[in-house]
This record gives structure tokens, sequence and C-alpha cells, in this order.
């Protein structure tokens, strides 16, 4: 079964590269470019991970991961978020109910790593 992953990337650039490479690797991708496209395509969508960056205009990553762990069917979906602002944001996203925070840059390899290990 192909495993569904939400991405939501306020970066056109970034958001592109992810779904390539995310495809590449055999997965099925939705796209959004803020937090608050990325509940409805959630919702919508029902995906196996979602990654998120935390830093977005109109809905941020740590708002969009808290109304989604408000959500039943969103309790437990691992939620990936990517920051390149460091420790402190990452913290948030944590407390907020994200599984794990990479900082970016990061290497696609360590990337992929935490994605395989988040859809185990």
């Amino acid at each position: 079964m192909q495993k569904k992953i939400l991405v939501v990337e306020d970066s056109p650039d970034t958001l592109e590269l992810m779904t390539v490479l995310l495809e590449l690797d055999g997965f099925k991708v939705v796209a959004a470019e803020n937090g608050q496209v990325g509940i409805d395509l959630a919702k919508a969508e029902s995906p196996h991970l979602i990654i998120t960056d935390i830093n977005m205009p109109l809905l941020n990553g740590t708002e969009m991961i808290k109304l989604l762990r408000e959500i039943p069917d969103f309790k437990s979906t691992p939620i990936l978020a990517l920051t390149a602002y460091g420790k402190d944001w990452a913290g948030l996203a944590l407390h907020a109910g994200g599984y794990r925070v990479l900082t970016m840059p990061v290497e696609y390899d360590l990337f992929r790593d935490y994605i395989s290990s988040l859809l185990e």
C-alpha cells in the first residue's frame, strides 16, 4: 500500500523539492502552502504522515499541529516538523504535539530515515 504524506511548506521551491523527492521514494504526496490549507487537506486526505514547516504565514506549523491534535482522527498521526530557526522553535513544535523535529537544512538520508521510522 502506498503511504500518503501531507507536506505543508510555504516556500514553493522547498515544497516542490520535497514533493519530487518523496514521490521518487514511492510516496503519494499532498502539498499545502500554509497551515490552514494543511488542516483542510489533512481532513480530506487522511495522510499517514504530516511534514510541516514551523514558520509560515496565516497559520504556522505549531498552531496547525495544536489544532490537528484536537481532532480525534489526528491524535496519533505522526507529525515531523522542520525549522531553520533552531532549538527554541523545535521545542515549540514538540510541545504542540509534533513527534520529531529536524533543523534545516537537512541531509536527505537523515530526512528519509526519520520518515521511515515515523511510518513504522
